[in-house]
């Protein structure tokens, strides 16, 4: 199972460094996970770079309907009880910020819950160390082919 953090995700939808890697990694054919508060950051993300000039209105809405598209085909980790007091120890180990935490402990979840590898992709360096740190498989789409 992959686990695309935000900061992966949104390369499916915006060109950016990465995306290729990013595009590589979806139509490998395994699964993608994120949490679902992935959903909001997506949107934060793609409405700032429509406001800044950076996506047309045309191609805005574009992006908004591949969201919804892909957002039913995405295995979403909920933010419940365990997630959430995971968060907290994660924050306290390796000092991130806390939507970063809820990440890193949701791709945790999923995989005690699969009881299987998950490769974690994101472009947040302390977040992807963390994330070898805590065992997990790292990509950073920024840097890795």
């Amino acid at each position: 199972m992959t686990y695309l953090d935000t900061s992966a995700l949104i390369k499916r939808f915006v060109s950016e460094e990465g995306s290729g890697i990013v595009e590589r990694l979806i139509v490998g054919g395994q699964p993608i996970a994120s949490a679902t508060i992935a959903y909001a950051e997506l949107y934060s993300g793609v409405t700032r770079r429509h406001r800044e000039g950076d996506l047309s209105n045309v191609q805005y809405r574009l992006v908004c309907r591949h969201i919804e598209r892909d957002w039913m085909a995405i295995v979403k980790i909920e933010l419940g009880p365990e997630v959430l007091a995971a968060t907290r120890t994660l924050v306290e180990r390796h000092a991130l910020r806390g939507f970063d935490a809820i990440h890193l402990a949701s791709a945790l979840e999923l995989q005690g819950a699969m009881n299987g590898p998950v490769t974690f992709v994101a472009s947040d360096r302390r977040l992807l160390q963390a994330a070898s740190e805590e065992r997990l498989t790292i990509v950073d789409p920024g840097t890795d082919t």
